[in-house]
Order: structure tokens, then sequence, then C-alpha cells
């Protein structure tokens, strides 16, 4: 951002121009490969409305406005909760769902493992 600040105002908007462009371009990439991958499953809107928020996300990172209105990025909130990285180590062994990503400890087996 500092550096596209001190830029001339022709080559801000050459910059603003092109990260719109690529955006669009990729977008339009990722909408594609999800309806490919979430049609079957009926998840598609739920995916797409997180996809336009990160576009969002990543405009506003660079100093720019949201391409998306609000209500087209409006992501069920158990998808953000669970991609926080504040999250709490809260884990249900039972159902296998928590409120955060933890990494299991891993232990070689022996043959003597799989003697029932």
């Amino acid at each position: 951002q500092l550096a596209v600040a001190e830029a001339s105002p022709q080559r801000q908007a050459e910059l603003k121009d092109y990260t719109f462009e690529l955006l669009d371009e990729l977008y339009e990439n990722e909408e594609k490969f999800t309806e490919d991958l979430y049609d079957p499953l009926g998840l598609t809107e739920d995916v797409k409305k997180f996809l336009r928020y990160n576009a969002n996300k990543a405009l506003m990172n660079l100093g720019y406005e949201s391409l998306f209105p609000p209500e087209s990025t409006d992501v069920n909130p158990a998808i953000l909760a669970a991609l926080s990285p504040n999250a709490d180590e809260n884990h249900d062994f039972f159902s296998g769902s928590g409120s955060s990503y933890v990494i299991g400890d891993i232990e070689d087996t022996e043959d003597d493992d799989w003697d029932f």
C-alpha cells in the first residue's frame, strides 16, 4: 500500500485496474471450479459466498474498496468461526468437531499393535 501511495496517479490507476482485472479472472475460474465440485453436494452458493468474502478481504488488504456487495458475502458464521486463529482448543472427541484446528500426535505402529 505504501509503494502504491507513493506512485503517480496514473500508475495507481494502472495498478488498480490490473488488480480488479486479475481478481475477475481468478474469481471466474474459482466459480467454475466451485460449481463442478459443489453442485452435486448442494453447497455451491455457500462456497461462492465464501469466495466473494475472501475476494473482498484481499482487496481491502490491498487498500481497495470491496467489489461484491455485503449481502452476497454473507458467509455462514460457523464457517468463519471454524477458521478463526483465535478459536479455543475446545474439541468434542465423539462428534469430531471443535472450535479450532489441532494437529494429532503421531506414533509409529508395530506389528504387535494389530494382534487383537
